[in-house]
């Protein structure tokens, strides 16, 4: 029984334990780490950006279509319920 109880206690020591030594390895990034990290993120923007908008160039025919089909099977079922 003190055996499980042990363990218990262990785990939350551990993860302390664990979480300072990873929070004292970290360190701040310097001006040309930070411009590299940064142009790697608007880089990574800019592309899912032009992807984005290549699909949305392409998409709204199909959208476009498919919403007004919908529309007109809603309108004839809302003008066929009113007419009883």
């Amino acid at each position: 029984m003190s055996d499980l109880l042990q363990e218990i206690a262990d785990v939350p020591r551990d993860f302390f334990k664990d979480g300072t030594q990873f929070i004292n390895r970290c360190t701040k990034p310097d001006r040309r780490e930070f411009i590299k990290i940064s142009q790697a993120v608007g880089m990574g923007f800019l592309i899912m950006g032009a992807i984005g908008y290549f699909i949305k160039l392409s998409a709204p025919n199909c959208a476009l279509s498919e919403m007004q089909q919908t529309n007109n099977v809603y309108l004839q079922y809302i003008s066929q319920s009113t007419m009883y």
